[in-house]
């Protein structure tokens, strides 16, 4: 009895697999057949959108013309620069300082293209901008240096060798005569 139902169970089992492998299949084939369709549906509507809007603004007729873009320059030769204009980025300062009615002791000043301003009104001089260093001689220190044209303002800052705090003014790069 169990050698007929093992027979009788085997053809069953295999019709039973066959069947339902058959029906696995063709949905899977209509699925991917509907995702096809969708994805070409999806890429003719996105391309009609595109393709479709005109660009123009507004609706009906009667479209604007676009002003015509002025001619651009295509050689050095085609190039017109203006009277007196001065290519070099740098100008040559000359800075004359005298604090001899402060002080003619041994002191120390420095010139900076950057800085900030501090909560208690001092200044903090960028040190990577620093354009210009040395000694002063009996509180008066006179020097050239050159500066870019952009920087509208300087700080200058005298440092004392006693240990008081440094004199500190931020002076226009147009007036290079500083006197505290």
């Amino acid at each position: 009895m169990m050698n007929a139902q093992m027979k009788s169970s085997k053809p069953y089992t295999n019709s039973s697999n066959t069947e339902s492998s058959a029906l696995q299949e063709t949905p899977t084939k209509g699925c991917r057949a509907m995702v096809k369709q969708a994805s070409l549906i999806s890429l003719l509507a996105s391309t009609t959108l595109i393709f479709g809007c005109g660009g123009g603004g507004g609706g009906g007729g009667g479209g604007s013309t676009a002003a015509p873009a002025p001619a651009v320059a295509s050689t050095m030769s085609d190039l017109t620069v203006p009277d007196g204009f001065d290519y070099n980025p740098v100008e040559q300062h000359d800075l004359n300082i005298d604090i001899s009615h402060i002080s003619t002791n041994r002191s120390f000043v420095s010139v900076y293209s950057r800085y900030s301003e501090r909560s208690d009104a001092t200044f903090k001089p960028d040190y990577s901008s620093r354009l210009l260093a040395g000694s002063l001689n009996n509180g008066q220190f006179n020097s050239s240096f050159t500066a870019p044209i952009s920087e509208e303002n300087i700080l200058i800052e005298i440092w004392f060798y006693d240990g008081q705090a440094p004199l500190q003014q931020v002076v226009s790069s147009d007036v290079m005569q500083v006197t505290w």
